[in-house]
């Protein structure tokens, strides 16, 4: 797995969904960023230098991309080498978050075996992302653990993990990740209201810093006291774009021993929430 990481420590970035080309940017201007898509045929047809050139005007710095609902299986027409090749070549990025999708373990490890040379030779790590358990019987790998071990038994070096952190349960992640984060090259951090049903609309998830009920000081400790280095990512509802620069500033300077900025960010959400 390719290590990348930042000598001044983690690196914060926002992300956005993207299924136009022409999407206001207005209020990313500045930041840096983890570009992200969903519909496997939005970025099939989508103009990717002309949005690679309106984020260099604006200021936005790519520094990760989250690739489409695809994965190892799509095979047909070369679609998973095609995407990675795009996202590669467009964007300049190295490491692709993946969303896992159904499949069998041994049928992935078979397809990465006949892919590993080319994945190898374009210097990329592939972070595949955590889900909740209740994905178990539909991803073909969703938990951290289990990736840990299973990536370490197919030992492709370009295997990796995003951790989405209001994917995990909120009592037990923290020994979790301080035993399995070895793995992680991408924290996609958000809020989130804890012991509701799983939404598909994700009303109670990916909420802004402080309007959930998630351990966000003490996690973020956690990866200081772990020596993390890598990319953390506010991945927010589109609703709330407008609180992205602002938090992932704080974010930032907390991270950097800076913490008074977001503690106050937290303590007036969390009041006005009654929490």
């Amino acid at each position: 797995m390719k290590n990348v990481q930042t000598a001044a420590g983690p690196r914060v970035l926002v992300s956005r969904f993207v299924e136009d080309p022409m999407m206001d940017l207005s209020l990313f201007e500045g930041t840096a960023m983890q570009v992200a898509f969903y519909r496997r045929r939005v970025f099939r047809y989508f103009d990717h230098r002309l949005f690679k050139q309106r984020l260099h005007d604006a200021g936005i710095q790519v520094e990760s991309v989250h690739a489409p609902a695809m994965d190892v299986y799509h095979q047909a027409n070369d679609e998973f080498m095609t995407t990675l090749r795009t996202i590669r070549e467009v964007y300049g990025v190295e490491v692709i978050t993946i969303h896992p999708q159904r499949g069998d373990k041994r049928q992935a490890r078979a397809y990465y075996r006949k892919l590993d040379r080319e994945i190898r030779a374009m210097g990329i790590t592939l972070a595949y992302e955590t889900f909740e358990k209740e994905a178990m019987n539909t991803k073909w790998i969703s938990q951290l653990k289990e990736m840990h071990e299973y990536f370490d038994l197919m030992d492709f070096p370009f295997l990796g993990i995003t951790y989405d952190f209001t994917h995990g349960d909120s009592l037990t992640m923290m020994d979790e990740v301080r035993m399995y984060h070895r793995k992680i090259q991408v924290i996609h951090l958000s809020d989130a209201l804890s012991r509701r049903p799983l939404d598909g609309n994700e009303y109670h998830q990916h909420l802004p810093l402080g309007r959930g009920d998630y351990p966000v000081e003490q996690f973020l400790d956690l990866l200081t006291g772990l020596g993390y280095r890598h990319f953390v990512v506010l991945e927010y509802h589109p609703c709330n774009d407008h609180l992205l620069r602002h938090d992932a500033a704080a974010v930032d300077g907390y991270l950097h021993g800076e913490r008074e900025g977001l503690l106050a960010i937290l303590e007036q959400r969390r009041r006005g929430q009654g929490l």
